[in-house]
């Protein structure tokens, strides 16, 4: 995964499907995003998308500015009352502008890191954090397991993407080493819940993820259709979690 920021037509894929993304894609705990937002006024969300994370900062009374690079994606933000300028993280002109907070909620993986990291510090008002957020997803019935089975097509959307459970330590142990060779204090925090899911309603949020919604038309229906067949007509639940890598200067 460590050059999906390359990949700019996956990148810029989520405008096609921008209502259902807004509408699907789960939020983040709200333990987690009360103890992000503790003493912060102003955030700039990073790759913010439809406003998902903009919106549960708003909720806490920080002051927050998307970044987003697909139109389509920041029309939604703004239309939820988010302000949004459109432009990869690498393009951005902060114009000078510092916040308390900056935050990557589901969207480091789609930024140059080498580019990412050395520039955040000048983000960062005096004791700003970076945070970067992922939403993970483990289907328990049926078994995340059977649905691999079921396609080779199907994205494990337990991590979103980023590989096996060994992958995913690895990946956040050498972000945690690159920010702390950068000069931040680096913490983690892992927030979970369980819920459970309609059928229909959680084959339309596996269709908001990249790997799955760029696929030809054949293979998104063939995939849909070995998916329902493995869920049967029951529903779906899924343990699911907010990870934080959270960076201090």
């Amino acid at each position: 995964m460590a050059e999906l920021h390359e990949d700019r037509r996956r990148a810029l894929s989520f405008g096609a499907i921008a209502e259902d993304y807004d509408r699907l894609r789960p939020r983040y705990a709200d333990v987690t995003v009360d103890a992000i937002t503790t003493g912060a006024g102003t955030a700039v969300d990073v790759g913010a998308g439809t406003g998902i994370l903009a919106r549960q900062l708003r909720e806490r009374g920080v002051e927050v500015l998307a970044v987003e690079p697909d139109a389509a994606m920041a029309e939604v933000a703004r239309a939820s009352g988010v302000p949004a300028e459109v432009a990869t993280f690498e393009d951005w002109d902060a114009q000078g502008r510092t916040f308390d907070l900056v935050t990557f909620g589901q969207s480091w993986h789609w930024v140059d890191a080498e580019t990412a990291i050395p520039r955040l510090a000048d983000l960062l008002a005096p004791g700003g954090r970076v945070v970067l957020l992922w939403n993970k997803l483990r289907p328990c019935r049926p078994s995340n397991d059977a649905l691999r089975a079921a396609s080779e097509d199907y994205v494990n959307v337990e991590a979103a993407g980023a590989g096996t459970a060994h992958d995913q330590l690895f990946a956040m142990a050498q972000l945690r080493r690159r920010f702390e060779e950068a000069g931040f204090v680096v913490t983690e925090r892992e927030d979970g819940w369980v819920e459970t899911q309609p059928k229909e309603r959680w084959l339309d949020l596996v269709f908001t993820y990249s790997g799955h919604s760029t696929l030809p038309d054949d293979r998104r229906v063939a995939l849909r259709a070995a998916l329902a067949e493995v869920i049967g007509d029951g529903d779906v639940e899924l343990s699911a979690g907010t990870t934080a890598l959270i960076a201090t200067r």
